[in-house]
């Protein structure tokens, strides 16, 4: 097949990545706007709410293992279609509303599949794009964020038709079911197009670096560290968090449909910011984006906490994702630059210091919010996005090129 055929299966691939990122998307943001309403069903304290993060960043810190053993080893379309197919199933599993304990285990079977999903995702576009890479890793976190505009909104639309939280994840599944059954049906006529990014003596050399021996890798450990904040301890907590905290400290003022539009307003920042880091991703440094960004964010959350009234917050929540929407895709697209050879192994050792700080920080959230105060949990957020910057301000490497000269840990 020639140029022109190339490039047509190019196409139809990641027209399928960005379609399974907008699923992937909504199966996530879903569930803040579902949360207030589980909390309810299964009368849970905020403490017992917490174990969701828990949970869920169980299954993928677990995910992480299997990427990062699998990934580079078997072909990714094929990873991405099994895995979006059990994302699926599970989805549909966790809509017949079964017993709490099981409902946890469930999540943790939802954050598996997600998480592998994610990385696989990542590291195809990587792959598949080379050195234009950073562009399209920051398109595929913009459909991303176009499905987290979708994702408060459908359980809201659903419940004011009168339909329980329960049927957004059952109408979630049968779609993704039927999409993924169609994509290896795809799959089994179109062959998957040519990888530019991991060929030839590099890719072989990049099978025997282990996740640990990344970690001894320039700049590696600030990296992961600043994922462990952002992912974890910022971008997880405030969106899961953020309508649950706001319908706590006053539900007549902060409806479920005021804090669902509050939500939107954070991911079409979000969607923004990745438009724009897309087209500037030459031209600026992903240090300088992401310190810009984490001080932009800690500004408009503190704009938010203080002023703490309706029209206040609707206008932070958008500021904050303009400002921080770009620095998650930011780091896969550093990492994948400096090691091409591996990329899905080195997008796992990222995913897993952001599945550790998710269920930390996701946790410690519920249990300051149920043992002393949610507004004094709420700055966890804040909090993380201030040592982001101190930590790519003081430990990143100002210079662009690849971290391939090892160095102690203890320097890093």
């Amino acid at each position: 097949m020639g140029y022109r055929g190339e490039k047509k299966k190019i196409l139809l691939f990641t027209v399928y990545v960005y379609f399974f990122m907008i699923v992937f998307a909504v199966t996530g943001t879903m569930f803040s706007t579902a949360l207030p309403r589980i909390i309810d069903d299964y009368q849970l304290s905020f403490s017992q709410a917490g174990l969701f993060s828990v949970f869920t960043s169980l299954g993928n810190l677990g995910a992480m293992a299997v990427t990062g053993w699998l990934g580079d080893r078997f072909p990714k379309s094929r990873m991405m279609g099994a895995v979006f197919l059990g994302m699926g199933i599970t989805l549909g599993l966790i809509g017949r509303m079964p017993a709490f304990i099981i409902l946890l285990v469930l999540m943790v079977i939802l954050g598996i599949f997600g998480s592998i999903l994610n990385l696989i995702v990542t590291a195809f576009v990587s792959d598949l794009y080379g050195d234009k890479r950073a562009k399209y890793i920051n398109m595929v976190h913009t459909f991303y964020g176009l499905g987290s505009l979708l994702g408060p909104l459908y359980p809201m639309l659903l419940g004011k038709a009168g339909l329980p939280w329960r049927f957004s994840y059952q109408g979630l599944s049968i779609l993704a079911i039927l999409t993924g059954i169609i994509y290896f049906g795809v799959l089994g006529v179109v062959k998957v197009p040519e990888m530019e990014g991991a060929t030839g003596k590099k890719e072989k050399e990049g099978g025997k670096i282990s996740l640990a021996e990344l970690m001894h890798y320039r700049g590696m450990a600030a990296l992961c560290i600043m994922s462990f904040l952002y992912m974890g301890g910022h971008q997880n907590t405030f969106s899961i968090w953020f309508q649950t905290y706001l319908q706590s400290e006053n539900g007549t003022v902060y409806t479920a449909e005021y804090t669902s539009v509050c939500m939107t307003l954070y991911w079409i920042g979000m969607v923004i910011s990745r438009l724009l880091c897309a087209q500037l991703s030459g031209k600026i440094s992903p240090r300088r984006i992401i310190l810009a960004g984490s001080v932009s964010g800690t500004l408009a959350m503190t704009f938010g906490m203080l002023a703490h009234t309706p029209l206040v917050w609707m206008a932070a929540v958008l500021w904050l994702g303009i400002s921080t929407g770009a620095i998650y895709p930011m780091t896969f697209a550093i990492s994948c630059a400096w090691f091409p050879e591996c990329s899905a192994r080195v997008s796992s050792l990222v995913g897993i210091f952001t599945s550790a700080g998710g269920m930390i920080c996701g946790w410690l959230v519920g249990k300051i919010a149920g043992s002393v105060s949610f507004r004094l949990a709420m700055y966890i957020p804040w909090i993380s996005l201030v040592i982001v910057f101190l930590i790519v301000w003081k430990k990143f490497p100002r210079d662009e090129s690849r971290a391939d000269s090892k160095e102690d840990v203890k320097a890093s």
